[in-house]
């Protein structure tokens, strides 16, 4: 069975309908809780926004690719819709999914539309290597989304949210592992590719959300995740992964992003130490 068609056969939306709603009201949510699942939600609620921009590119004409953009977006839409729920349920004030996902994209930051129109221009004069890009940027990224969702499984009292948060990580780890899949197919044997594609990666690298929060936000809440040194151990953790990859071994892009946001962060979440982590430039 191809990779596309195992895809195909576990592909659904999160259940959520069977959770213990009752249990999760009467516990409820911590203030970091509920600032880690607006965040998640917001996120999770651009993904169609990825799939229109990436879906009106020749290069996404490839059935494959298409199918799993296609299945990818419905999935990451649920989640969005799921965490609102779980929100909702707690007595968070929060729109609907839809409006939100609306609201957040009208405000999109100036990144986001140069973003779109980088990539656009990639995709045309080097479509091989751009699709290539694609499949190792969405590896990069479900990975630290996986150990995001993970976290907050272990870190919560309310086991109703952390049964949440497992089933949507169980999702996320199969997104990883079908980018992660195609990026070592498409950078096998393509030294060009490779070094462009760790190009990006060393210059460009920040956790998904980008083009819609700002770099404060997005560094705040992974290190309200993962505290202290354990940002390192986590974006070390992610990078060994990437390291797997055709060209991508001493990757360092991701403990160098932590590294460099510990000035924006609150001072009870920096590191210990992240003068001496910073590694000297390649």
């Amino acid at each position: 069975m191809s990779d596309i068609a195992q895809h195909i056969a576990v592909s659904q939306k999160v259940a959520f309908d069977d959770l213990d709603w009752d249990t999760a009201r009467k516990i409820g949510l911590t203030r970091q809780e509920i600032e880690s699942l607006a965040y998640f939600a917001d996120i999770e609620s651009q993904t169609v926004y990825y799939f229109l921009e990436v879906a009106k590119l020749q290069v996404a004409r490839d059935p494959d690719l298409l199918t799993f953009l296609t299945l990818w977006n419905y999935e990451e839409y649920f989640h969005s819709y799921a965490l609102t729920r779980m929100l909702t349920e707690c007595g968070v004030a929060v729109e609907s999914p839809t409006e939100r996902s609306s609201k957040i994209r009208a405000g999109a930051r100036f990144k986001a539309r140069l973003e779109d129109v980088v990539q656009t221009l990639i995709a045309k004069l080097m479509p091989r290597t751009f699709v290539a890009l694609w499949m190792f940027w969405g590896s990069l990224q479900e990975c630290l989304t996986t150990q995001a969702y993970e976290e907050l499984a272990r870190a919560t009292s309310n086991p109703v949210l952390a049964e949440l948060c497992r089933r949507i990580a169980k999702q996320e780890r199969r997104h990883f592992a079908y980018y992660h899949g195609q990026a070592r197919k498409k950078l096998e044997g393509r030294s060009w590719a490779q070094r462009f594609v760790r190009w990006i990666a060393k210059r460009f690298y920040a956790p998904v959300g980008g083009g819609v929060k700002t770099d404060a936000e997005g560094a705040r809440l992974v290190a309200q995740l993962f505290p202290g040194d354990r940002i390192f151990e986590v974006m070390s953790y992610v990078e060994k992964r990437m390291a797997q990859l055709p060209g991508m071994d001493g990757l360092d892009c991701c403990t160098r992003w932590a590294a460099r946001v510990q000035p924006m962060l609150p001072p009870e979440t920096r590191a210990t130490s992240s003068e001496l982590r910073l590694p000297a430039a390649a």
